[in-house]
């Protein structure tokens, strides 16, 4: 029993320390799983949460099946992958966006795709597609009558001018006043912010004047409407004082750098505090401290460095990682884009059996209906061809009896001895030579429509010379060369009575060189008929002043009938000759009937 005891005593306080050491690592080891809980996991990134973000609305629209929230994810995952060096992802991203947005309607947001790939290749110094890629996107915010996406694309455009094609501020900023001048009338005030630190921007370096100027317009816009980085305006406004040697303006406006000093390691404040350091040496050099210049202008190399090794860092990784990362990101997101466009596939499938078929039919009947019609254009043709001879020689026996006729009238005047009935019959005789002319006319052109007035009244001239057997000298002035059968008769009969009175009075007695004018045109839909001898016997009857309008001969009677058939007036007048005038609205004449 006493043994029982001590080995009880020995145990006892062995048991407590068991105990007490056993409580102590049960609570040093929720100490430990509370403080990895609480403290141990890594903060995300920006970045970070921005992708998980442009996942999140992938993964909505393949959920929902929408077209448009999938190609914004697309975007957003080009958009913020577009860190240092990461543009071989972001130009991945982004083309899946454009390849979407071309199946649906045009949209505001293609165009900024279109501009979001242009800065892109702008990086790459790829500068032909960049340029390409803004004038697309630059016709579709016309096109769409986007003011905010005219005035991003007018900014990206001279930036890229002055930074990667050399050209002058002053040359890229011609239009910038015109540009604000465009904001304010389109209600984009929100713009001008970003516009004024633009022209800041290009200014810097050569005008810094011109540069504050800018950068403090900036920073009135960016305080109206609380958009833009003012931090990152300040460091450049403080840069620019410096430069003006102002270094405690410089100071003032500089501030704490609080913004950078946030997190300094993630990516989108090394930028800010680069610039910071640039501002900041500046400050010192305006002061003459040169030995703080030096130390920030070697702070300011180094981070130059550090950003240009991420940058090459991340190109040469970045193809590697495109590969992971569209592996495990897409492969739902391209199956759903694979069944898209099979569904596509189908519907341009049914598309096109359809109106495959309909053309189908179409083409059937349109044999058909050419079978028929090629039948009977050859009856039609044949037809023609029939009464074109029918007509042809109708008209060879037209002229042939007229010619006849014409002979017998002639064989009768060389048997008459009376003068006046010979003039008679010599003036029925160039009548009926101008009916014959018309019909030879006929006979010998393919074109029965319109007929060559040039050709037709020299032949009416050369005919009337050979009934009186005397040869004269004949200027034609003809412009409007063709018309139709009914005008070429009236004006045929005008002309023959005309030529029979100048040979019957004006050709004899003392007129050795006997001549006539013919002119002809048609012009402001009125016809203008002329004709002129050179006749010079003023003693006769016919050049009395009164003659041509009171003398009721039958000739003159002609002149008048057919003058007043074409619904026009004449005149006669007395210039070294004889001269007649017959002006009508030449649309009369197209519906004369002779």
């Amino acid at each position: 029993m006493y043994a029982k005891l001590e080995v009880i005593k020995w145990l006892l306080p062995l048991s407590l320390r068991s105990i007490s050491m056993f409580m102590r690592c049960l609570i040093l080891l929720f100490l430990w799983i509370y403080a990895t809980l609480a403290f141990g996991q890594t903060k995300p990134s920006f970045e970070s949460e921005k992708r998980k973000a442009a996942t999140d609305i992938f993964a909505e629209g393949i959920e929902e099946q929408d077209s448009l929230k999938m190609a914004e994810g697309y975007y957003l995952l080009g958009k913020y992958e577009s860190g240092i060096g990461n543009f071989l992802s972001t130009k991945y991203w982004i083309n899946k966006s454009i390849a979407i947005y071309k199946r649906l309607p045009i949209s505001v947001q293609l165009g900024k795709t279109y501009q979001w790939l242009a800065f892109v290749e702008c990086s790459r110094k790829n500068m032909k597609e960049a340029v390409a890629y803004s004038d697309s996107a630059l016709v579709i915010f016309k096109k769409l009558n986007s003011p905010k996406g005219i005035v991003s694309n007018y900014m990206f455009v001279t930036d890229m001018s002055h930074q990667y094609f050399r050209k002058s501020p002053a040359v890229v900023l011609k239009d910038f006043d015109a540009m604000v001048l465009y904001i304010i009338q389109n209600n984009i005030e929100d713009e001008l912010g970003f516009m004024y630190q633009m022209k800041g921007d290009l200014w810097i370096e050569t005008d810094h004047q011109a540069a504050v100027e800018s950068f403090l317009k900036a920073s009135y816009w960016f305080n109206k409407y609380g958009n833009g980085n003012i931090n990152a305006l300040n460091y450049r406004l403080a840069y620019c004082y410096a430069k003006l040697g102002k270094p405690k303006k410089a100071r003032q406006v500089l501030g704490d750098g609080s913004f950078y000093n946030q997190d300094p390691e993630q990516d989108q404040f090394l930028f800010p505090k680069l610039s910071r350091l640039k501002a900041e040496t500046a400050i010192f050099e305006a002061e003459k401290n040169w030995l703080k210049a030096y130390e920030m202008q070697k702070k300011y190399t180094e981070l130059q460095d550090e950003i240009h090794t991420k940058e090459q860092n991340k190109l040469v990784s970045s193809q590697n990682e495109l590969d992971v990362t569209a592996l495990a990101l897409s492969q739902e997101k391209e199956l759903m884009l694979q069944s898209e466009v099979l569904r596509a596939n189908q519907k341009k499938q049914y598309l096109f059996y359809s109106v495959g078929g309909i053309l189908l039919v179409f083409a059937g009947t349109f044999y058909y209906q050419y079978a028929k019609s090629k039948k009977l254009a050859r009856q039609y043709r044949q037809i023609s061809e029939k009464n074109k001879l029918l007509i042809k020689e109708q008209s060879h026996r037209v002229k042939n009896n007229l010619q006849v006729i014409s002979s017998l009238i002639g064989l009768q005047i060389n048997r008459l001895q009376h003068q006046d009935l010979k003039d008679l019959l010599e003036e029925m005789q160039g009548r009926i030579a101008v009916m014959s002319l018309l019909q030879q006319l006929f006979y010998e052109t393919n074109d029965t429509v319109e007929i060559d007035a040039k050709v037709y009244f020299a032949q009416i001239v050369d005919k009337t010379a050979i009934i009186f057997n005397k040869s004269i000298n004949a200027a034609f002035l003809i412009e409007n060369e063709q018309i139709t059968p009914n005008l070429a008769i009236h004006l045929g009969i005008i002309l023959n009575e005309l030529l029979t009175n100048s040979f019957k009075y004006a050709f004899g007695f003392d007129n050795p060189n006997p001549s006539v004018e013919i002119a002809f045109k048609v012009s402001d839909n009125e016809l203008t008929f002329e004709y002129k001898d050179n006749g010079k016997n003023g003693q006769l009857l016919v050049f009395e002043k009164e003659y041509y309008s009171t003398y009721n001969s039958f000739g003159l009677s002609l002149i008048r009938l057919k003058s007043s058939e074409l619904g026009g007036t004449y005149s006669f007048m007395h210039d070294n000759g004889l001269r007649f005038i017959l002006k009508c609205p030449s649309h009369e004449t197209k519906s004369v009937n002779s």
